[in-house]
């Protein structure tokens, strides 16, 4: 893979990522974001508005609105009464989408329904409802957030619901726009990522074969500076390194010159001495090379001297 097609699909991948992203806003969260935009203009109403909104909706449950009559009886303006099967229900609203409605005050609720004698109560705020506090009393209904929206929403008029869609529509491509932006920075970002991984590779794989060309050629000047360094040597130094090394050599016990032409070379050992060993060393040495090798077995062998010689003068 090279680093473009690897920023290439980088960027592929980015714009499936935003595909996704943008569709689920669309498709899942538009809906939510009307919800919220309804919401706050529910949040926005005076509470007498927004209960009557609810009374009517809570209509098809089977409660009715309180009449006059019934006001007048109780003697009180400061709370909205509803009936169902002619008992009085109690409905509460607590505005602000903010605004939590907790275990605490859903008991304090349900202990001013019995001091009234109410059947039951309603309780709606556009915030939400403590999971716990919906375990209080059965007699107490309780409505919020995107429940609230669904029962009162359908009454909005179709003014307010084209307000609720532009804003949630306006919002939704705001989101789209950010998710697009993140997307195709961190597509390219993982392009880049890919494009180094990439190329760290191609120079892995390059290092050894750059590296094995020096090695072959350092080789040439190693063999030459041996080849240089044993040119110059005279023949007396010539001699010493003969006598040094084949003296080492497995069954031989010492080696020495008998005369300028002559190398003595004592076995230890008949069986374990090799005559191509004692060449290998002659042949190196180039006043030497075609010495003749006086091969001497060990005391008491029934082996008599040899003579021989590794080359030619």
């Amino acid at each position: 893979m090279s680093p473009t097609v690897a920023l290439i699909t980088g960027f592929v991948l980015a714009l499936i990522a935003a595909a996704g992203w943008v569709g689920w806003i669309w498709k899942v969260r538009l809906a939510r974001l009307c919800a919220a935009e309804g919401l706050a203009i529910l949040s926005g109403m005076r509470w007498r508005e927004l209960s009557n909104l609810v009374t009517e909706a809570l209509a098809s449950s089977g409660f009715e609105r309180e009449t006059g009559e019934q006001q007048a009886a109780r003697g009180t303006a400061g709370e909205v009464h509803i009936y169902r099967d002619g008992r009085p229900w109690i409905l509460i609203c607590r505005q602000g989408v903010s605004h939590v409605v907790t275990r605490a005050a859903v008991e304090d609720f349900a202990r001013s329904l019995r001091n009234v004698n109410a059947a039951g109560g309603v309780l709606v705020t556009p915030g939400r409802v403590e999971p716990d506090a919906r375990t209080v009393a059965p007699n107490i209904e309780l409505l919020d957030g995107d429940e609230l929206w669904k029962l009162v929403g359908p009454l909005l008029p179709g003014s307010v619901h084209g307000e609720v869609t532009d804003r949630a529509r306006a919002r939704a491509l705001r989101a789209s726009g950010a998710a697009l932006s993140i997307c195709v920075v961190a597509g390219l970002a993982l392009g880049f990522a890919l494009s180094r991984v990439v190329s760290s590779d191609d120079d892995v794989q390059a290092a050894p074969i750059a590296a094995a060309k020096p090695s072959r050629a350092a080789a040439h000047p190693a063999a030459t500076t041996t080849a240089t360094s044993v040119a110059p040597m005279s023949e007396d130094e010539e001699r010493e390194s003969i006598v040094h090394e084949i003296s080492v050599l497995p069954g031989v016990d010492k080696a020495l010159w008998s005369t300028r032409s002559t190398l003595q070379v004592f076995l230890n050992d008949p069986n374990v001495a090799d005559d191509t060993a004692l060449c290998s060393v002659m042949k190196r040495y180039e006043l030497l090379r075609a010495s003749r090798l006086q091969i001497q077995s060990p005391a008491g062998s029934a082996r008599p001297v040899r003579f021989m010689q590794c080359a030619v003068y």
